[in-house]
């Protein structure tokens, strides 16, 4: 068996709890708390659930004391576990049976997964933990094909403490219990609009880019002009290799090559396409969009990609779809009750919409206004109108 220091599994949310077990020459209290920074994760790194050296990431700190004052507790062991519900044990490592720890009478001591091999401060003994994947374990992450995340699960760590070898009496054990998201897994997000695999004429040319995913999470939106002779593939890498222009609608350095419509990051499932910041789609065009979605993992950050759609802008700019022409006049209706009938014989028109100081004209003031109808009808805002 092979020197095993542990393990880190990185959370979206996490609990626990501890329980202890009382022998006669041993008293003992053992708590575990998950790393802090564990908790901001969204991944798994599988690569650190095993590690050799006791420097790779920490997944949690374990407090332990001697609760006699007057006797020391000796010939004591580790014992780690990793399980999961979906896999059961997934790794497990007992402290070598030749080299037990001991405790002083009221000694308590802090350590991290890492630090139980690199040695416990405070214990003159040198611990060793030998262990590996469990046949099950191995399956598991032989399944994984390199992905560097677990799949949702609860996932659990046990530490148990036993006097005398062969795990003969169990004095001490907590178990802290980690799990990744288990309503969505952190690479499933896929788009909703505009387009779509197959392609699509829209007739929008400020399109509303919309896709399902956390509210919370990163993403950077790519769209790039059709090229005869480069697959969509190697125009959105190409896209992808320079840094984006806007990062939540702050200039973040980039520049737009040639064939590059957009490069933003945004912290939410969709994006208005800009009339500033970006070049302007035209007409009988075709275009190629993806969203990387960034993951913040032990390992650092990590990417996922979605799928690639495509629209057409339609050559006739100055029709409107039939659909978007009834959301359109259904917002208005919304908006301005029976003062819209009122409006159109006093001889009003419809010319832009204005928010925030920003002022939207043509395809994009009709998108902006339908959008404002579908966060009316969802109860997220209020309209009232004033006369002026």
């Amino acid at each position: 068996m092979r020197n095993l220091t542990l393990l880190t599994i990185c959370v979206a949310l996490f609990s626990f709890w501890a329980t202890e077990v009382r022998a006669q020459n041993a008293d003992l209290e053992l708590r575990v708390e998950p790393n802090k920074t564990l908790i901001q994760s969204q991944a798994i790194d599988v690569q650190s659930l095993i590690t050799n050296d006791g420097r790779g990431p920490n997944l949690f700190r374990m407090f332990l004391r001697n609760q006699n004052t007057t006797s020391a507790a000796e010939n004591l062991y580790f014992e780690v576990i990793v399980n999961s519900d979906r896999i059961g044990t997934i790794a497990r490592a007992t402290q070598r049976s030749s080299q037990p720890f001991s405790l002083g009478p009221g000694e308590q001591i802090y350590a991290t997964n890492n630090t139980i091999s690199n040695g416990l401060p405070g214990v003159e003994e040198q611990v060793i933990l030998e262990g590996d994947l469990t046949p099950a374990g191995t399956d598991f992450v032989n399944s994984l094909q390199g992905s560097g995340s677990l799949p949702p699960d609860r996932y659990r760590v046990t530490v148990n403490i036993f006097q005398g070898s062969g795990q003969q009496l169990k004095v001490a054990s907590a178990t802290a219990e980690v799990g990744t998201n288990l309503t969505e897994d952190s690479q499933d997000f896929y788009l909703l609009s505009p387009g779509g695999a197959e392609g699509e004429s829209i007739a929008n040319p400020y399109p509303y880019f919309q896709w399902q995913g956390q509210a919370t999470s990163r993403y950077r939106l790519l769209v790039v002009e059709s090229k005869e002779n480069d697959s969509p593939q190697s125009l959105l890498e190409g896209a992808e290799s320079s840094a984006a222009t806007q990062k939540n609608g702050v200039s973040a350095g980039g520049s737009l090559v040639d064939y590059e419509m957009l490069d933003v990051m945004i912290d939410q499932p969709g994006f208005q396409y800009p009339n500033t910041g970006a070049q302007q789609l035209e007409p009988g065009k075709t275009y190629y969009w993806r969203v990387i979605r960034q993951l913040n993992t032990t390992a650092g950050t990590e990417t996922r990609e979605s799928e690639i759609w495509n629209f057409t802008l339609a050559a006739n700019q100055d029709r409107v779809t039939t659909s978007q022409g009834r959301q359109f006049s259904k917002a208005l209706q919304s908006i301005l009750g029976s003062r819209l009938q009122q409006l159109r014989e006093d001889g009003y028109t419809f010319e832009s919409v204005k928010v925030d100081d920003n002022v939207f004209r043509d395809g994009q003031a009709v998108q902006q206004l339908i959008e404002l109808n579908r966060k009316a009808e969802r109860g997220d805002v209020s309209i009232l109108i004033e006369n002026q």
